[in-house]
């Protein structure tokens, strides 16, 4: 049974905040950090957070991966549209999202691939500019 989602201040916050931060990566305490320095006085725990982003995940709104030097979970909020290519520097963590067209391609490409039938997010894990110098 499914439990109903309700339009909370605790949820209309957060989405605000990813919102303001849309394609960028943050783990759980950081959103509760960055939320708090923003001027909220009343900012949910990190358990309402967590809860939170878990819903906003099963709706595709979100995507979780992990950070590679913390190795602690990273919510990146894509918005309401679908089809989004995320790469992930596996270095450092920074996380860039594909052009819309860039993305399309990719998905078709995946899509044509026989038995992987894409999702509406994609993650690829890459080295970045600025890692691949050093």
């Amino acid at each position: 049974m499914e439990m109903a989602t309700y339009k909370t201040e605790n949820r209309e916050m957060l989405l605000e905040f990813l919102e303001k931060h849309i394609g960028s990566a943050f783990t759980v305490r950081h959103i509760v950090s960055e939320m708090s320095t923003d001027g909220h006085t009343d900012v949910p725990s990190e358990s309402t957070v967590y809860r939170l982003l878990r819903e906003l995940e099963k709706d595709g709104r979100v995507q979780k991966t992990i950070d590679p030097v913390n190795r602690e979970y990273m919510y990146i909020y894509s918005g309401k549209s679908g089809g989004k290519v995320n790469m992930r520097c596996k270095v450092c963590g920074n996380v860039y999202t594909a052009d819309s067209e860039t993305s399309r391609r990719i998905m078709a490409d995946v899509a044509g691939c026989g038995e992987i039938a894409p999702d509406d997010e994609i993650e690829l894990v890459v080295k970045c500019k600025h890692c691949r110098k050093e």
